[in-house]
């Protein structure tokens, strides 16, 4: 008996040994030069429009990316005519056109970036949205009652409508409630859509979370071009990648911004072309 209780002893010493003699080791990772960080949104709708362009950070360093204000910024169309210059503002470190603009939907268009010496440019269609005949919202009771599953509390939306375009087509769903946009890593997942979930024609297709009673609700449904959902889809299973023996290396999302002076110093982001439409409401109870 007394054996096993010097055992048991010297296992507690041992343990509590280890945890004394624990040391913190920084890890000496190479430091690699900084890449320019794009981010851009050109859409149909006239309005301003706007792209970002950063320095990225190596890993240890601290603070925001640095904005990078010495680019020189054209949108141009499918045959290299200039539609627009773009200025930087400092007052938020964005570049934006002189007015607003609306551009044709079922076009191309490219940005040209010219930034230490060297061309860089993406390029896109503005593809037509699909055609929504109705949004609609039932309560948990109400689905219950039609013996629809119900996970979660509140109301749920639904829409109906139509696709225009041949082929699978990409989106992205922005939603906003009582102005807040909808942006945790979860609702970002949910946000990027593809047609082959629910094809040309779709009935009952559910908007994505719940709601509550007098919540304004604003969606914005964007077209996205193939690249850019492809971007997309790699962003969040990077959000996801848990770093364990099992899940991949983590890599940066694949840019649809090429550069022209220097093709393997490509910049990371994107630069997103789209067609948009917006749709507003509030939830109110049935009596």
């Amino acid at each position: 008996m007394r054996a096993n209780r010097n055992k048991i002893l010297s296992l507690v010493f041992a343990v509590l040994l280890s945890w004394s003699c624990q040391e913190v080791i920084d890890l000496d990772l190479e430091q690699s030069e900084t890449r320019l960080v794009i981010e851009g949104e050109i859409v149909d709708k006239n309005s301003i429009q706007r792209i970002k362009i950063s320095q990225s950070l190596n890993y240890y360093d601290t603070g925001n990316m640095k904005p990078v204000s010495n680019a020189e910024i054209s949108l141009l169309d499918a045959k290299d005519n200039l539609i627009s210059n773009f200025i930087y503002n400092s007052e938020d470190s964005l570049y934006q056109t002189f007015d607003s603009l609306s551009l044709d939907v079922g076009s191309e268009y490219k940005i040209q970036i010219s930034v230490n010496g060297e061309l860089l440019e993406a390029k896109g269609e503005i593809l037509e949205n699909p055609t929504l005949d109705s949004i609609y919202y039932l309560s948990e009771e109400d689905l219950q009652n039609l013996g629809q599953p119900v996970i979660g509390e509140g109301y749920f939306m639904f829409v109906n409508g139509r696709l225009n375009n041949e082929g699978i087509e990409y989106f992205k769903l922005d939603i906003t409630v009582n102005d807040t946009l909808r942006n945790s890593r979860g609702a970002l997942s949910n946000s990027v859509l593809t047609s082959e979930f629910f094809g040309k024609e779709f009935r009952s297709l559910p908007v994505p979370g719940s709601f509550e009673e007098k919540d304004t609700v604003d969606l914005e449904l964007y077209t996205l071009n193939e690249d850019v959902y492809q971007y997309y889809v790699e962003f969040i299973n990077l959000l996801f990648n848990d770093g364990g023996v099992f899940s991949p290396p983590p890599v940066n999302p694949s840019t649809n911004i090429k550069n022209l002076t220097n093709p393997e110093n490509e910049p990371l982001g994107f630069i997103q072309f789209s067609s948009v439409q917006r749709r507003s409401l509030i939830i109110k109870k049935r009596e």
